[in-house]
């Protein structure tokens, strides 16, 4: 069900935002771009889709990330053994969800480049096709963000080190749906993204 704000009923988020940002030597989810960090750019873009069903795990940083996300209330996870890997952020997650969750809109905060829309076609076509995984696809791969129905949760919850949800999305061979979002294959890694990122907003022959 859709509700009058186009946000689809069943579907929580989930955005992963516990790391510590070792490669660019401060916490890329405090980053601000176009006026905004980058970890509430990811959680309003997930409210966008989900409305208050967004949970976000924390583990680095926590209470500055706590600070910068008290306007917008989101459930929040926190994961005491982030420093293990990825997996234990998913494992956070899903465990955070309720028994009433049909499936999880997975994110990640530094793909600021992924618009709105592209969230809401992969919930969407989740909708229409509810017991399939719905990845992004770009550069010859498949990720996140996705969407993966509750019957995969158990399965994300075995994943271990830095193991994220691609393995868990090729599995699911012709269950897989693939919606193409380039914009997914940019991330915010070290300063030299950063410095991209930014970049990409300046006015031509600026040189900034």
């Amino acid at each position: 069900m859709i509700d009058r704000g186009g946000r689809i009923d069943g579907l929580w988020a989930v955005v992963l935002a516990a790391g510590e940002s070792r490669r660019l030597g401060r916490p890329k989810q405090l980053v601000r771009w176009r006026g905004e960090s980058l970890i509430t750019r990811s959680v309003r873009a997930a409210q966008a889709v989900c409305g208050r069903r967004v949970v976000v795990v924390l583990g680095a940083h926590r209470d500055a990330i706590e600070r910068e996300l008290e306007p917008l209330s989101p459930v929040l996870a926190l994961n005491p053994h982030w420093t293990e890997g990825l997996a234990s952020s998913l494992r956070v997650g899903i465990a955070a969800l309720p028994p009433s969750c049909e499936a999880a809109l997975l994110q990640s905060c530094d793909q600021p480049r992924v618009p709105v829309r592209a969230l809401q076609a992969l919930a969407q076509c989740w909708r229409e096709n509810p017991d399939h995984a719905i990845a992004s696809a770009y550069a010859n791969t498949v990720g996140i963000p996705a969407v993966l129905p509750a019957r995969l949760f158990t399965t994300l919850k075995t994943l271990s080190g830095d193991q994220g949800a691609r393995a868990v999305l090729r599995a699911e061979g012709a269950r897989l749906e693939r919606l193409p979002v380039p914009e997914a294959a940019f991330d915010v890694d070290d300063e030299d993204t950063l410095c991209a990122l930014k970049a990409s907003d300046a006015p031509a022959g600026t040189g900034q």
